[in-house]
């Protein structure tokens, strides 16, 4: 029989199938129709892709590494200057995120700024709400924003509005907007009185609890941050914020003086839809350009395009040594796994190391490269990230801060499967039908 459901994790709909043995004529018929019917609304999810001028191809082959003074320089073009003065914590899973953004919402005096994808309501959200809501009655500025596809408030929200908190929600379902349904902030970020400022790929919700131990407990990361590259995550909430309702958020409560809080360079990247160039795929790209000792990558959902498989395929040529994490049996996409897996080949080929995480889902989005430059943040290698997706990333640019996203990488690659080019040529004939078959649907992913 054919079964075809709905991804309800996917910003547009999505599809998955599995093929078995000959339906009653009924029964498919009613199949196709529902299939029909999800790739409109999969069409339609997706259409102002073909109407869109963003750039997404680009001329960079720099004669320099990414340890160059002339790379650091350049960094500056994606939006934002590299900035000195800052300090930075990578926070593992659940355990050791939670705890730190709830400590520093209850050491909040002037203002508190939370923008969120998933923010559904559970054990989790409710400690969240709690403490949101505790400040907001001591006299704290309070705002939420949270995505209208990714969130479910439920109860929260009357609760969190009743202490004076403002909770607003970013491009909300409505039956006159499903042309624009796909337009999603994936943006992860929390900033308190505008000096600290966390951001990577965790959603307040119970998917994310505990340390990576099993299935139910998702491996996650994110970077906490002081110093005044924090006032650059202020402006990307801030940009939402106005967006969504008109408030320009101003004065001390939102951009204090910053003073220095360590020593290290750091930028703040924005991507959003409306851009012309694609904010996300410059952020990973000239990195994978510049690339002359190594290339780690942790990313929950890798189907790059051609160019950047090209780029990390040249690398590996070269002699970098090029290792991507991506999720094993355990993931929420099992669409964009086998999408991904269509081209593994050309990467295996190259020399590019691809390794499986074993003992549940890898929601990471993590990079780093020569052992100097780090990224954390929200990024997916889709092209829902690269052209659709409102995302925000950290950048750091500091050797002892890589060191410690390196050993992190080998802590997770201890815990993966590899794959071989010599399994990947197994692959039977229906495996390789259903990766082709998501691989020609990976623009809306």
């Amino acid at each position: 029989m054919t079964r075809i459901v709905s991804d309800p994790a996917a910003p547009a709909a999505t599809i998955c199938v599995s093929i078995g043995a000959r339906a009653p004529a009924p029964r498919r018929t009613r199949a196709l129709a529902g299939f029909a019917a999800l790739l409109a609304v999969s069409a339609l999810c997706g259409c102002s892709y073909i109407f869109s001028e963003k750039r997404t191809a680009y001329q960079y082959d720099p004669t320099y590494g990414v340890d160059s003074p002339e790379f650091l320089r350049s960094l500056d073009g994606l939006g934002t200057e590299m900035v000195p003065g800052n300090s930075a914590r990578l926070l593992q899973n659940g355990d050791g995120i939670f705890p730190a953004m709830l400590d520093a919402i209850a050491a909040a005096r002037l203002s508190v700024n939370l923008e969120n994808y998933i923010f559904d309501h559970g054990t989790i959200a409710a400690r969240f709400a709690a403490a949101l809501s505790e400040r907001a009655r001591a006299g704290v500025a309070v705002r939420i924003l949270v995505d209208g596809f990714g969130s479910d408030l439920g109860p929260l929200k009357a609760e969190l509005e009743a202490s004076g908190v403002q909770v607003r929600i970013y491009k909300p379902l409505k039956i006159y907007s499903i042309d624009s349904v796909g337009h999603r902030t994936h943006r992860r970020i929390l900033t308190v009185d505008g000096r600290v400022g966390f951001c990577g790929g965790v959603g307040i919700d119970d998917r994310w609890k505990g340390d990576a131990r099993d299935p139910s407990e998702w491996r996650d990361t994110m970077i906490q941050m002081a110093g005044p590259v924090v006032v650059q995550l202020q402006h990307i909430f801030a940009q939402d914020w106005i967006h969504t309702t008109g408030e320009v958020l101003n004065g001390d409560r939102q951009f204090p003086v910053v003073e220095p809080a360590g020593t290290l360079l750091a930028q703040a990247i924005a991507a959003s839809r409306g851009d012309s160039i694609s904010m996300s795929k410059l952020l990973l790209y000239m990195s994978i350009q510049a690339a002359r000792r190594s290339i780690w990558i942790e990313n929950a959902y890798f189907a790059p395009d051609r160019q950047i498989r090209d780029g990390l395929a040249a690398a590996a040529r070269r002699g970098v040594d090029v290792k991507v994490i991506v999720p094993g049996a355990h993931t929420d996409s099992p669409n964009v796994r086998l999408a991904a897996h269509y081209h593994f080949g050309d990467l295996l080929a190259a020399g590019v190391g691809i390794y499986e995480f074993r003992p549940t889902m890898m929601h990471n989005k993590v990079m780093v490269v020569d052992g100097i430059w780090s990224t954390v943040g929200s990024i997916n290698f889709v092209n829902r990230s690269m052209t659709k997706n409102a995302e925000a990333n950290f950048v750091v640019y500091d050797r002892g801060f890589a060191a410690e996203v390196e050993a992190m990488v080998l802590t997770d690659l201890a815990r993966c499967d590899v794959l071989t080019e010599a399994q990947w040529k197994k692959r039977g004939l229906f495996t390789r039908i259903g990766e082709l078959f998501f691989f020609l649907f990976s623009e809306n992913y």
